[in-house]
């Protein structure tokens, strides 16, 4: 591995496929002490048990405040659950210059020193070419791991400077007997509906499926109504539904093409029926309205007034 490993290695592909978890392989495989014959890591050496541990000398993971777990507090702080929430989603040029003395010395262990951004497109313009300067000057014995849902979203500097290993979703039935071994109790269906990406279908809650097939079931009622589907929805998250809404129309849209649905396979023939009666090019424009609503989803100024727009442009399609 040593003199054919790039500097800088981007992971990329759709969420839930596992592209961090094989970054973090790698990173513990530079970083062991007594690699396999595959230059695996070992699992059992100071390194490895350090790694596991999360406090490795010669790695640094470098991901947005939102996403750092949480301390293990018996009486949590006053105002740590608000602080928790109002923690940034970006990666900040704070955290990328925090790398200056760690990519300067030299290694602790005589070895690798592994830097992985998570993921990286959280890095905002001043993090993004702070950063810049690193990957263009390199340091001896420095790899850098970035993985990124979203590589468009980096700066085009940033990913010129890296190699970049595009991660595709694995074979439907490899991902099922994966999920099998993991005790999952994911069925075809739920893995259709997390596209296909295992990981994602293995967090999908129980709970939520319930509540995502009542209101896909209320959606194919053609006597509820608009402001009935805003009830319904009206305790959920509004980006939640929004996601549904968008894999529930992409279906409609697929069916109204004469091609088979994507995401709800269990449901396909009410869609079919539904489709039969929608105009494609009408589904199409709710289809984009949807896509741009995703951006305000997060935080829509009235859930409720948020609901009743969007179940309304759903009932006019047809």
């Amino acid at each position: 591995m040593h003199g054919r490993l790039p500097h800088a290695l981007l992971f990329h592909g759709r969420p839930g496929i596992g592209k961090l978890h094989l970054a973090q392989v790698l990173a513990q495989s530079l970083l062991c002490e007594h690699k396999s014959k595959q230059s695996l890591a070992c699992g059992a050496c100071p390194a490895c048990i350090w790694f596991a541990a999360g406090n490795h000398p010669d790695f640094r993971l470098v991901q947005p405040e939102a996403l750092a777990p949480a301390q293990d507090e018996a009486e949590p702080a006053e105002g740590a659950e608000e602080t928790r929430k109002k923690a940034s989603k970006q990666i900040k040029i704070d955290q990328i210059r925090a790398l200056s003395d760690f990519l300067n010395l030299g290694a602790h262990r005589n070895g690798y020193r592994v830097v992985l951004i998570y993921p990286a497109e959280s890095m905002n313009p001043g993090s993004a070419n702070a950063l810049l300067k690193s990957l263009e000057e390199p340091s001896a014995g420095v790899v850098f791991l970035l993985v990124s849902h979203q590589p468009s979203r980096l700066l085009a500097t940033v990913r010129s400077r890296c190699h970049a290993l595009a991660l595709t979703l694995p074979p439907r039935e490899l991902s099922l007997r994966w999920l099998q071994q993991q005790g999952s109790k994911a069925t075809p269906a739920t893995l259709a509906f997390a596209g296909d990406a295992p990981l994602e279908a293995a967090a999908l809650p129980d709970e939520e499926a319930d509540t995502r097939r009542r209101l896909f079931d209320l959606l194919s009622q053609a006597n509820t109504s608009a402001l009935g589907l805003a009830d319904f929805c009206q305790r959920l998250q509004p980006g939640l539904v929004v996601d549904w809404m968008l894999k529930w129309t992409y279906d409609l849209i697929a069916l109204a093409s004469k091609s088979r649905a994507r995401y709800n396979i269990d449901q396909e023939k009410k869609l079919d029926l539904l489709a039969q009666r929608m105009p494609l090019l009408q589904l199409l424009r709710f289809y984009s309205a949807l896509s741009s609503l995703r951006a305000i989803s997060e935080h829509p100024l009235n859930a409720r007034l948020f609901f009743d727009d969007l179940f309304i442009s759903y009932k006019e399609i047809g």
